[in-house]
């Protein structure tokens, strides 16, 4: 899994596994941001999977679909709204 550091309490990087979650829980990831479509890939965990790791692991997990095709101002905002919010509980991941 590939982690970079964008700013406090935000980092990003690859689509995580169960064993890649488990190390973001122990780094202290408080809040999972999914910006997959479930349908782009074949992910080990699908976002329905992936929410139910994250709440077995203390995390939350909200899923914002975007893509080229679909990203527009309101899309965007809703995304920043979301960093925004789940910044003040703690770290967040995006993927």
């Amino acid at each position: 899994m590939n982690y970079f550091e964008l700013a406090e309490n935000l980092a990003f990087g690859s689509q995580p596994g169960r064993k890649d979650m488990e190390s973001l829980a122990n780094k202290g990831i408080k809040t999972l941001v999914n910006l997959r479509f479930a349908d782009e890939e074949e992910p080990e965990l699908p976002p329905d999977a992936e929410r139910e790791a994250a709440r077995e692991l203390g995390m939350d997990f909200v899923n914002i679909p975007v893509n080229a095709a679909t990203i527009d101002d309101a899309l965007s905002g809703q995304i920043h709204e979301a960093l925004r919010e789940a910044r003040k509980d703690g770290p967040v991941y995006v993927h």
